[in-house]
This record gives C-alpha cells, structure tokens and sequence, in this order.
C-alpha cells in the first residue's frame, strides 16, 4: 500500500536529507499549495551546484512532466530508511520523452510512498554575481575566436553574454574559472 506524504511533511524530508549531504550550507525549503497541486522551492546561496541538489531533492517529487507531449505523471518513491527518496514508478509517457521506470525497492526497509509536492524546484543564489559573469565575459573573449562585436558576440552557437552566465551560475565551489568554462563551455568532463 503506498502511503501519501503531504507537501509539508515533504518539505520536512528535504530538510534533513539536505543537511546530510551538504553539512555547511544553509538552505530554505519552502512549500506552497495551490489550486491543482503543491510544490517546493528549495534555494540557498553559494555552495553546491543545483545539479547536485537535484540528484536529492528530485526523489521527493509526486508528478513527473513531459513537456513533448504535455503530459503530468503520478509516480511513486522509495523513502529509504536513511530519509533519502528516489523514484519508484513512474508511467510511460505514450510516445513522449519519458519512459515508463519501475524499481525494486533499495532497501528491505523502504516504504512505498506518494509525494504531495508536485515539483520540487531548487534555486541557487550567487554572492558574486557581478565579478563572477565578468570573469567569464572576458575568459571567453581572451580564449575563444568569437563572432561579431560585444555585446552582441557568439562563441559558436551561443551569445557570450549567456555562456557567461551559465558559467556564473555554474561554478563549482574548488573550480578555476578555467575548470568552469571547461565543464560548461566546451562540455569537456561532463558530470
């Protein structure tokens, strides 16, 4: 029997599952009901990438969406006894991006659950917004044959001004801006 997890008692997972993999940082997970679902914004300043936020707090999510044929899904977790969520069930998508997925319970102590919260969003702050975009701005014009004249110059396909961004929004915390623009620029190593 799956057992349903309000949207706040979701949040109340977040909490803890956060705070273990990431000790030092301090987020806020906030949840909101609305008319037709429920979801929860978790943001916080610095520290990890929301990539690695989202490998947690993904497992906390009740719907699955496919935008290919704008379909939202039901699905199901797994609530590990070490309060960490991953996905159970999910339906196939009829013809969209999403396939069907199904896993054997991870642990002999798992419990089948329904998440309340419909989505669960992860927003990252940046202190240093300013310098950092900076910093990509002028690596990618000291290190790249672009195209065209600031602001309007493009990096192959890409406007600067946005790989700059995405490489500010981006860093790794022990990264150079160097290692940066590896990873997202030139997509070298990805993760």
């Amino acid at each position: 029997m799956t057992r349903y997890v309000s949207v706040t008692d979701t949040a109340k997972l977040i909490r803890p599952a956060l705070a273990k993999q990431f000790p030092e940082v301090k987020f806020s997970v906030r949840s909101q009901s609305y008319s037709g679902g429920a979801s929860i914004n978790v943001s916080w300043t610095d520290g990890p990438r929301a990539k690695d936020v989202d490998c947690i707090i993904g497992g906390f999510e009740g719907r699955s969406f496919d935008g290919m044929n704008d379909l939202a899904s039901i699905q199901e977790s797994w609530i590990k006894p070490d309060g960490e969520a991953e996905l159970a069930y999910r339906p196939d998508s009829y013809g969209g991006s999403k396939p069907a997925f199904y896993s054997d319970a991870p642990h002999p102590n798992a419990e089948l659950v329904h998440f309340g919260a419909n989505y669960v969003f992860s927003n990252r702050h940046v202190s240093d917004w300013d310098r950092r975009e900076i910093q990509a701005l002028e690596y990618i014009r000291a290190h790249c044959r672009c195209e065209g004249d600031p602001p309007s110059d493009r990096f192959g396909n890409q406007w600067v001004d946005g790989l700059a961004r995405q490489m500010a929004q981006d860093f790794g915390q022990s990264e150079t801006v160097e290692q940066t623009f590896d990873r997202v620029v030139l997509n070298h190593g990805l993760d």
